[in-house]
């Protein structure tokens, strides 16, 4: 090693111990290296916890003298760290400090200072230096990473470290033709911030996946450069690409470095299932592929090359795939004909060519020609099709480099006909992703529908929802059409059509597209009539059933929006495109039953001299039935082309677009869709319309001056596009619902007007000036919420500012940590009936877990505010605990007044003392005190304080007499004391919150 520069892994062995203290060349950390070495050999039972070896892994194995100098903030930060968590082991467990211990902090200061002499050793030796610095790979590499710990942690350093580091990073910069090191994107990771063991890597605690980038090195041109700056521009493509991508079938990217010799990203842990076939028979990876597939397309993104190692399934739920993010590149179409994104997202590729006449105003119609994508899009349906009939082969079988002739035995008539036409020769005849997506929702559901019996009886006396059936007999399936109940009716069949007839012509909303829809459902309800000669006629009746419960959703949700406040044309008219795709929807699952069936070629047997034509259904459904009813798809282009038209004239029309948008706020919410659209889903307009949009939106800002529109934020997810399900609960700030996103299950949280919360009554003077406080309060929340990438942290997927704001985020089990803590404690082999509550060491991974999420906001500076026990939520892998609520907590300390503030304490229980007294807002140390609460809650079962102390009675308590709850029945010595510690009065004197989350691990196994 050059320089002299050794340090040996000996001082993490058990002989080193104080006050004989193994001196590194280094120096750094030799003191509290012995100190771990003693408190381990005396107390072995906490030996898995204070592990500083894993920290400083990386560091060590560094060779470079220059680059473990531009690792010494992040280096400090975690001695720093780890001397205080060793001070909160002794305090919580009451052993007495040694003289050693004391003088942790002054050891490491003469660490440091031992240290910058060193370095000053090797500025004052020239040949040295240059030695060191290595080739102009190299330098780049130290320059960066020197500019990124200067940056981050430049708090933490010493006026000696700042200007060591300050004089090498000059001198290297003399010595080489670097003129400027750029600023570093906001992904990148330092390669010491990925600690590895035999486990695996590991970023902020919590296991990830590193990803290398040399595969995706673009081919070099006639001009011929280095390797290594190929290797770095992909690197930063690569991660550009893959930072701006948010979707929960899409593996989440959490940094990377595109330093050094070998560039990587990391990723969430996530793994290719061909490294695990545990779930290889299973529909539902090939679901979650296929859903991240369609969000890309959607993003005009593709694989250049479709590989294994893209598909993944994530660590703690194998059968939730995710795409990684790595081999994506733009696809490049020809020019955009009028309505080829609405006619691609609902037809395949297949269909033929389009002549469309859309109109300009006082123009003749313009014939286009079909938009043929690119190589990209169909290419990964082939690629697609292909790693479906090989992930469906049975795992003794060779995989398969091309379609078979004939439909193999592992596959029925269905998945086969799926599989043929995405692999179709002809690129044009296949199928696009969003048909692939319903096939797969359809498989997943037959699948699941397989593995347990439904009872299909309802209770008809009720419009409630029905609890879940407690007999242990096995349910009658239905014999005829008539006898199957469609559940969110409450009705059978025979009474469902005639209302959902009814309830279609009611809405003023509804249009000719919706009773299309009708009028073939009403159709194909008369040929299941009897279902004697219909083919596999108990799944064609039950699928008839669910687009029926589907389709009355539909039209419930459209009665319901009829009755809000009307919102802008800009609005009715952008959301026109997800409302025709919706039908679409309905029109490919009515072609999915006649195909099962046997009666797609009986109904669609029409003359071909008849022009399909529609009119409305209102007080007439013959009306609305055509000489052949199933020909569905001219009816719905001509539609959705009436709709553009009108959009297109309606957008030229500048005098009655500025008196209609006059009022500023009706017309931010049009900024915000009309940019939205033309950015993000252009392909869905025809070029004629994308120029009626600009120039709309520079009509607009005509009203205000000349100021330029907000631009739309990353997070930004417009009302249309997400679909409100069952309603889950109300707080005080917000109700929750279930709802789809992308074809994808969420959660939406949309926040409630002032006047409809808990005491909101404003006076009209205060109202305005309330809703723009809380609406800037709502979008920095997002801003950084969206920034947000831990896997024990709810994920936000977007979130919309304008209208009625709301919050898009991952769904978690719909059950309490207390509840599932049980449930795990019944699955084990020594499970006690008598006991109550979970198992103990269950208890503290969860809690270590929560606390691992807590950890990953504080230091990001992000407080939560509002911790108590139903904050902690249950993943849908049903093993992982994630932090959340805590992007409608800032909401809850934003409401202007201290009277508000107080208002908005929330939950006493959990509150530290300064705050029930409204001397500070949410800190780190008032944090810890709710967790520490939060802790007595999951461990005892009860609140703290019990459920019947009134909330001014805890605040005395809390405040005044500044004392804890009793300690409840089933805690430990130490596990109390930790409490004690947590919870102090006084804010300085509380543990660390790094330090409670090691001893909940340690804890854990004692």
């Amino acid at each position: 090693m050059r320089a002299g520069y050794a340090l040996p892994q000996s001082r993490w062995n058990s002989s080193n111990l104080p006050p004989n203290v193994l001196v590194t060349t280094d120096r750094l950390g030799d003191h509290l290296a012995a100190l771990r070495n003693e408190f381990r050999a005396q107390h072995s039972e906490f030996k898995r916890g204070l592990n500083l070896p894993a920290d400083l892994g990386p560091y060590e194995a560094e060779t470079r003298v220059l680059l473990k100098l531009a690792d010494t903030g992040r280096v400090v930060r975690v001695l720093l760290r780890f001397g205080g968590m060793l001070e909160a082991y002794m305090k919580v467990l009451e052993f007495q400090q040694s003289e050693e211990l004391k003088m942790w902090r002054e050891k490491l200061t003469r660490e440091r200072a031992d240290r910058v002499a060193f370095f000053n050793t090797i500025l004052q030796d020239e040949e040295l230096l240059v030695t060191e610095m290595g080739d102009e790979r190299q330098q780049v590499e130290v320059l960066t990473l020197l500019k990124h710990d200067l940056t981050r942690h430049h708090g933490t350093l010493t006026p000696e470290e700042l200007d060591v580091m300050a004089e090498v990073y000059n001198r290297i910069v003399y010595h080489s033709s670097i003129v400027l090191v750029g600023a570093l994107p906001s992904w990148f990771l330092s390669p010491m911030q990925l600690p590895h063991d035999r486990n695996g890597y590991f970023l902020d605690d919590v296991r990830v996946n590193k990803a290398t980038t040399g595969g995706v090195v673009p081919k070099r041109g006639e001009v011929q450069e280095p390797a290594w700056q190929d290797e770095e521009e992909a690197c930063l493509r690569q991660a550009t690409i893959w930072a701006d991508l948010n979707h929960p079938h899409v593996a989440k990217l959490l940094g990377g470095c595109h330093l050094g010799k070998q560039p990587f990203l990391v990723h969430e842990a996530a793994e290719p299932l061909s490294k695990s076939r545990t779930n290889a028979n299973s529909w539902q990876p090939l679901l979650g592929w296929a859903l991240g597939l369609q969000y890309l397309h959607e993003r005009e993104l593709g694989y250049k090359k479709f590989l294994d190692d893209r598909l993944l399934v994530r660590h703690l739920n194998t059968a939730n795939g995710v795409l990684c993010g790595l081999g994506l590149v733009s696809i490049e179409r020809a020019s955009a004909s009028p309505l080829q994104r609405g006619f691609s997202d609902v037809f395949s590729f297949d269909m033929g060519a389009m002549a469309i006449a859309l109109p300009n105003v006082g123009s003749e119609d313009l014939v286009l020609k079909r938009n043929r994508p690119s190589w990209s899009a169909p290419a990964d349906v082939l690629a697609l099709g292909m790693v479906l009939l090989n992930t469906r082969r049975w795992s003794g079988m060779h995989r398969a480099e091309e379609l078979p002739t004939t439909c193999p035995a592992f596959l029925n008539e269905q998945e086969w006909d799926l599989i043929e036409r995405m692999c179709a020769s002809n690129s044009l005849e296949r199928v696009n992703m969003w048909y692939v997506v319903r096939q797969l929702q359809a498989f997943v559901k037959v699948s699941e529908e397989k593995k347990a019996a439904v009872d299909l009886r309802v209770n008809l006396d009720t419009e409630e929802e029905t609890s879940e059936t407690t007999t242990g007999e096995l349910p009658n399936h239905p014999q005829t059409i008539n006898e199957f109940i469609v559940p969110k009716m409450h009705a059978n069949v025979a009474d469902a059509m005639p209302r959902l007839e009814s309830l279609y012509q009611e809405i003023q909303e509804a249009n000719e597209m919706h009773g299309q829809v009708f009028a073939r459902l009403d159709n194909l309800y008369a040929q299941l009539q009897p279902p004697a000669d219909v083919k596999e006629a108990a799944a064609v009746m039950d699928g008839f059933v669910s687009v029926l419960n589907r389709f009355y959703l539909l039209l419930k949700r459209r009665k319901a929006e009829a009755l809000e406040p009307s919102s802008s044309v800009v609005a009715r008219f952008c959301a026109a495109r997800t409302g025709a795709q919706t039908i679409g929807s309905f029109h490919h699952d009515i072609d999915r039953l006649l195909t099962l069936a046997g009666l797609r070629e009986v109904s669609t047997a029409a003359t071909e001299d008849l022009t399909p034509s529609l009119t409305s259904s209102r007080g007439n459904s013959s009306n609305c039935v055509i000489e052949d009813i199933h020909d569905w798809n001219k009816v719905w282009n001509k539609k959705r082309r009436d709709q553009l038209r009108t959009f297109e004239a309606w957008l030229q029309d500048t005098p009655a677009l500025k008196e209609h948008l006059s009022d500023r706020k009706a017309r931010e919410e049009a900024q915000m869709l009309l940019q939205f659209e033309a950015l993000k889903r252009k392909r869905s307009y025809p070029p004629s319309v994308l120029e009626a949009m600009a120039g709309a939106l520079a009509a607009l800002e005509e009203l205000d001056g000349g100021e330029a529109a907000e631009a739309v934020p990353n997070w930004f997810v417009p009302p249309y596009e997400v679909e409100l399900g069952d309603f889950i609960g109300r707080g005080s700030f917000a109700e929750v619902y279930h709802g789809k996103w992308f074809d994808t299950d969420v959660v939406v949280k949309k926040l409630m007007p002032q006047s409809a919360q808990p005491g909101g009554s404003p006076s009209a003077s205060s109202s305005s000036s309330n809703d723009e406080y809380e609406l800037d309060a709502f979008r920095r929340e997002a801003d950084i919420w969206f920034m947000l990438n831990h896997q024990n942290v709810v994920h936000l997927y977007g979130a919309c500012h304008v209208g009625t704001p709301f919050f898009v985020c991952e769904p978690a089990k719909a059950t309490s940590l207390s509840a599932h803590v049980e449930s795990q404690a019944k699955q084990r082999i020594d499970y006690d009936p008598n006991q109550e509550g979970g198992n103990h060491s269950d208890v503290l991974r969860c809690l270590y877990l929560a606390g691992l999420g807590l950890k990953y906001l504080h230091a990001r500076g992000i407080f939560h505010g509002d911790l108590k026990g139903n904050n902690f939520m249950v993943g849908t892998d049903e093993k992982n605990i994630k932090l959340g609520d805590f992007g409608l907590s800032v909401l809850k300390r934003q409401k202007g007044s201290k009277e508000d503030a107080h208002k908005s304490l929330g939950a006493y229980r959990w509150k530290a003392p300064e705050c029930l007294l409204g001397l500070t807002g949410p800190t780190a140390e008032s944090d810890t005190f709710g967790f520490g609460m939060c802790i007595i809650e999951l461990i005892s079962g009860e609140f703290p304080w019990g459920p019947t102390m009134p909330d001014p009675a805890v605040k005395f308590h809390v405040a005044k007499r500044k004392s804890l709850p009793p300690r409840p029945a089933g805690f430990t010595d130490n596990q109390w004391s930790l409490i004690q510690q947590m919870c102090c009065f006084d804010p300085p004197e509380r543990i660390s919150l790094a330090a409670v989350v090691d001893m909940l691990y340690s804890f854990r196994f004692i």
